[in-house]
């Protein structure tokens, strides 16, 4: 099973962007993907500032506040990726209780020193698989991600699951 990482969907919908084929053959696989809220609130607003909701409005003659949810739903169903929440908030002495995903970004930022939205992505990880989703990869155009160590990562290397495309990654995570 993979995560996929948002930017690798919007690679998939930009016909600019020179990683467009390779990104759909990716999300065209059979193989289970899944992604997060935090995949779905990047992809929100990339289509709210990319795209026309006015002319999708009258397109699918749905109300206005309908449109992004609605957008949403056909790319996860148009590249067969399915949504996983992370529930839950943790206490945290300083701070009462802070949100589950915020609360592992916070505690791997020491060690991985990753921008903030993908120190995110790295802290759903962890935590879908904590809950026992038996996550291989991580497939992102992000080359950030490439900058970390294994180890820092907690991701064995790379075992040479080479991407079709130079600024793709496939990374295989660690069991």
């Amino acid at each position: 099973m993979s995560y996929v990482d948002t930017s690798i969907i919007v690679a998939a919908l930009d016909p600019e962007d020179p990683l467009q084929k390779s990104a759909s053959v990716i999300l065209k696989n059979k193989e289970d993907k899944i992604v997060s809220e935090l995949v779905l609130l990047e992809l929100a607003s990339v289509l709210s500032r990319r795209i026309s909701l006015i002319e999708f409005k009258e397109k699918l003659k749905i109300r206005e506040e309908l449109i992004v949810p609605t957008l949403l739903l056909y790319l996860l169903k148009r590249f067969g990726l399915k949504y996983e929440k992370a529930d839950g908030r943790i206490k945290v002495s300083a701070f009462d209780s802070l949100y589950l995903p915020m609360a592992t970004a916070i505690n791997l930022s020491r060690r991985l020193r990753l921008k903030v939205l993908d120190l995110l992505h790295i802290a759903y990880i962890r935590l879908f698989k904590e809950k026992g989703r038996a996550l291989n990869t991580l497939i992102t155009a992000d080359e950030d991600f490439s900058n970390i160590s294994d180890e820092e990562k907690s991701l064995p290397r790379n075992k040479n699951k080479a991407p079709k495309e130079k600024n793709i990654l496939d990374i295989e995570l660690d069991g």
